[in-house]
């Protein structure tokens, strides 16, 4: 059994490698409200409080792809009634 530990806490560069996003984008998303906590100079964030707070910008968790292509081309045919129209294969 060779599973590997996240640890509970993570600094921001080993949260932007979990994340696979920089570590720019991380102290982005700290100025946009991401929990943290400082211990001295260095900032950690909670691996599951990161975790929750990413679920806050799923989008369309719930819909497959072909339903929610459906929903865009009758927006297309809504908006541009007579330009060329998109056809989805079988």
């Amino acid at each position: 059994m060779n599973k590997e530990i996240v640890p509970q806490y993570l600094t921001l560069a080993e949260l932007a490698i979990y994340a696979s996003v920089s570590k720019n984008t991380m102290k982005k998303w700290l100025k946009s409200g991401l929990p943290y906590y400082r211990v001295g100079r260095s900032i950690r964030v909670k691996v599951d409080e990161f975790n929750e707070w990413m679920n806050h910008f799923r989008v369309c968790a719930s819909k497959n792809l072909d339903v929610l292509w459906n929903e865009v081309m009758k927006e297309v045919e809504v908006q541009c009634p007579k330009k060329r129209r998109f056809v989805q294969n079988p």
